[in-house]
């Protein structure tokens, strides 16, 4: 409808009529294209609906904390004409001032059908009916809608608008921010590891989770979506030399979150007395990391600090002496001859060491989960020779001594690498746990978490891969691709040891993260890098 033009809209009809072009009307008056565009229509002027601009915009850099500082930031997003989740904002805000973080919500557009004409940001000049939009005004003064490098190699992407119903939110994006990590503005909480150089820092992408309630179209993808609607943010810790570190703030709908070693309820910080889980990156004891192995297990490192009730060892044993991917490789073979390092007796002791002493506390259960490297010891038993390995002949005839008598006595739950480490010593409260044995923590009315997946068996046995493991209709916890991620209930840990193992040759998505699951089921994914965990 045309309307009676007022002073700024008639300042506006003069200009472009002396110009004859909406951007260059837009740039002497100071104003957005669109706000042109809207004010001609208004007044009946016809102008040429036409927007474009010749390059994408950088990111703006954040600068870096002073030295000894800490530099923190609260990333989460909300969904227009829809109301916040009041509980999980004042957790999100409480948690930031304990922190003295800055909080930025990046403002997105769903269903606009119901609320106004067009389907594209509402930050974005491009829009032409923000006025229909309406946000809840306690984010104003958050609100980030440009892309902000905030620490060295880590770009948070406030201009994106992607739709809630996507399923996987992070697809399309792996190049988005070229070799710099990325923080996607979305109402579920992702994470994906993105291929880099062997030498290079793996790049990852992240979501975010959302402070505003569920408001969905009822229909088939809108439904979907509302299942995996994860309250919450992305909390980002940087320091003085540009390092970072990032953790999953992933709120229940009460807003309980918690962070590491504290928790937020009804806006007070409390302190942990402990958490549930955590599942380390594989562990591979002969190629362990040395500074990983420090970090986690190591006096006042990780395992001390949060206090789990339960840590699970994924492929503990590498078998790497012996193992049968080397069989056939006699220039390894005798590197391992020249290296002493053949005698399969020793590697099942250091391990027994590692899970006797280094590792074991009195307040922690420690799982073991059947992995395919453990599995490679019955492997040897079954298709090697001891007649051709003077180093393992002795050890070889008495652990297939017993493995034959387990046979004979019709001994069902046998198991190899608990009866080796048994017999020399590591202790009986340590489980060892069977192929395809389950074992669920955080258990609730949505069936818990499932803890006794390696991750290398799939659906029917077929090969498994995360977003295979991801359907299985129970959220679970895995590790096996020394990839870390996450994949809607699917939380899948990186490796504790050496990034370099031999055989992973090219672009390579490793990392040293792990997997911390709090006593509400919530858990988060925690990356070592640079001998820190987190910023100190």
């Amino acid at each position: 409808m045309v309307t009676e033009p007022d002073q700024k809209t008639r300042e506006i009809i003069e200009v472009y009529e002396r110009l004859g072009n909406v951007t260059h009307t837009a740039k002497e008056l100071g104003l957005h294209r669109t706000t042109v565009q809207r004010n001609l229509r208004k007044a009946g002027v016809d102008s040429p609906i036409a927007l474009g601009q010749k390059k994408a915009p950088k990111a703006i850099i954040e600068g870096l904390p002073g030295e000894g500082e800490i530099n923190r930031y609260v990333l989460t997003c909300a969904q227009n004409n829809t109301f916040l989740n009041d509980e999980v904002w004042q957790n999100l805000h409480a948690l930031a001032d304990y922190y003295d973080a800055d909080v930025l919500v990046s403002r997105f557009a769903y269903n606009k059908s119901s609320y106004g004409p067009l389907s594209v940001k509402p930050d974005s000049e491009k829009n032409s009916d923000a006025d229909e939009l309406w946000f809840d005004e306690r984010i104003e003064d958050y609100v980030s809608y440009e892309a902000r490098q905030i620490a060295n190699g880590l770009v948070w992407c406030g201009e994106l608008n992607v739709s809630p119903t996507a399923e996987r939110p992070l697809r399309g994006f792996e190049t988005y921010t070229g070799r710099r990590s990325s923080i996607v503005p979305h109402v579920k909480i992702a994470m994906e590891s993105v291929a880099s150089g062997k030498s290079e820092p793996t790049k990852f992408n992240y979501t975010t989770g959302t402070v505003t309630q569920l408001n969905y179209i009822q229909k088939k993808a809108g439904q979907k979506a509302q299942h995996h609607h994860c309250y919450g943010a992305l909390l980002v810790e940087v320091d003085s030399a540009g390092r970072w570190w990032t953790r999953q703030l992933n709120a229940d709908a009460n807003g309980l979150i918690y962070d590491i070693d504290i928790h937020v309820d009804k806006g007070e910080i409390y302190e942990n007395e402990g958490i549930e889980a955590i599942n380390w990156g594989d562990i591979h004891e002969q190629e362990l990391d040395p500074v990983v192995r420090q970090v986690q297990w190591g006096a006042g490192g990780i395992l001390d600090t949060l206090k789990p009730k339960y840590q699970f060892m994924h492929d503990t044993l590498s078998f790497k002496r012996r193992n049968h991917h080397d069989r056939n490789n006699c220039h390894v073979e005798f590197e391992k001859f020249i290296g002493g390092v053949e005698s399969v007796e020793q590697e099942i002791d250091n391990v027994t060491h590692f899970l006797s002493v280094e590792s074991f506390r009195d307040n922690c259960k420690t799982i073991v989960v059947d992995s395919n490297h453990d599995q490679a010891f019955s492997r040897w038993l079954r298709e090697c020779d001891y007649r051709r390995d003077h180093v393992n002949a002795l050890y070889f005839l008495t652990c297939q001594s017993r493995k034959y008598q387990a046979i004979a006595d019709g001994d069902q739950n046998f198991h190899m690498v608990e009866w080796a480490m048994q017999n020399k010593g590591v202790p009986t409260s340590i489980r060892f746990l069977r192929e395809d044995e389950s074992f669920i923590i955080a258990k609730d009315k949505s069936g818990g978490i499932e803890c006794g997946m390696h991750g290398h068996l799939g659906i029917n046995g077929a090969r498994a891969t995360p977003l295979s493991l991801s359907k299985i209709a129970r959220r679970a916890n895995t590790g096996h691709t020394h990839t870390c991620g996450i994949y809607n209930g699917l939380y899948v840990a990186g490796l504790s040891a050496n990034k370099d193992l031999g055989y992973n040759r090219g672009p390579g998505t490793w990392s040293h993260s792990l997997i911390v699951t709090y006593p509400n089921g919530k858990r988060s994914i925690v990356t070592i890098w640079d001998g820190h965990w987190r910023a100190v």
